[in-house]
């Protein structure tokens, strides 16, 4: 048996430490996507638009502000470029259609925020394979 991570675990790992780049004082979320070939494609952390504050007291306004870990980490590849992302928090429902979009098969995450049915019911009609992992 092996100790050497898999590539599930690894990617999981590293986006738990973009999670720490995160200026969300109550949610610090991460995402980390991998190529085909098992390369880092991109990380990415939920936080605001670039120059825009947000009073992370008020969570109404806070949640219409912030740019999901996915999405971040998606800026940095193309469709059909990547096989798995992974994230800190199970994919809300518009990261997950953002995610079949690029053409992305596998979802490994550890947490899960506010599950929500259809959030399953989408990725199986997406074709996506979820694995949660909670020993990391």
């Amino acid at each position: 048996m092996s100790d050497r991570l898999t590539w599930e675990e690894y990617s999981l790992k590293l986006a738990m430490v973009a999670s720490e780049r995160s200026e969300d004082p109550y949610l610090k979320v991460g995402s980390c996507v991998l190529r085909h070939d098992h390369s880092i494609a991109g990380v990415g952390y939920n936080g605001t638009v670039p120059g825009i504050q947000i009073d992370w007291t008020d969570r109404d306004k806070r949640r219409l502000r912030v740019v999901h870990a996915e999405i971040n980490c998606l800026a940095y590849v193309h469709p059909n470029e990547c096989y798995l992302i992974a994230s800190t928090l199970l994919p809300c429902n518009n990261c997950l259609v953002n995610i079949a979009r690029y053409g992305i098969k596998k979802i490994v995450y550890k947490d899960v925020y506010e599950r929500d049915q259809s959030t399953l019911d989408l990725a199986k009609e997406f074709g996506i394979e979820l694995i949660r992992l909670t020993h990391i």
